[in-house]
């Protein structure tokens, strides 16, 4: 099952410079052996930079909610060979999320699959509202449904692919044989 974990940042002064700390986090987190990394940020409709990240930060409506929320597919049964794509399933949940608060949301992430063997995906959110508990449920879930279709999908690709090289091979022999 996969991972989702969620919280806010705590409403108050210094709220949105804590928003942007998460966004230079999410783009520059150091790599496994500490070096200095920038990794691409996205939004659905593509990769983003830091500058438009902020522009969302401090064009939030007062009374709004930063969201920081970490999407992890399991690594034993969802993510087996470290080839999901991160963004498809990030775009899915947060689909979901839009539809279950009746709100176009806006958000940024980015994926973090160099500083450890479990991949994940870093996202920041603006809220109208709190989440509940029967969201954060719903968010696991659906998470875990778009990793495991998709895992489905990419093993049966893998597999035809297989296939066709064995008769292409089997008929490379065949020719040879003549």
């Amino acid at each position: 099952m996969a991972v989702v974990k969620t919280n806010y940042v705590k409403k108050g002064k210094g709220e949105r410079a804590t928003a942007k700390a998460n966004i230079r986090y999410m783009e520059h987190r150091r790599g496994k052996d500490g070096q200095k990394m920038s990794r691409t940020l996205f939004t659905v409709a593509g990769a983003t930079g830091r500058h438009e990240a902020y522009r969302m930060i401090d064009e939030a409506e007062k009374g709004s909610y930063f969201y920081r929320i970490v999407i992890s597919p399991d690594a034993k049964t969802e993510d087996t060979r470290k080839d999901l794509y991160m963004r498809e399933i990030t775009t899915s949940m947060i689909h979901l999320l839009e539809e279950r608060l009746d709100t176009p949301l806006a958000w940024v992430a980015a994926v973090h699959d160099d500083h450890t063997e479990i991949r994940h995906v870093h996202m920041l959110a603006v809220l109208p509202t709190r989440l509940c508990k029967e969201d954060c449920k719903t968010l696991i879930q659906t998470t875990t449904e778009a990793a495991l279709e998709q895992r489905r999908m990419r093993d049966l690709a893998l597999e035809q692919q297989a296939k066709a090289k064995e008769r292409e091979e089997a008929a490379w022999e065949r020719e040879r044989e003549r």
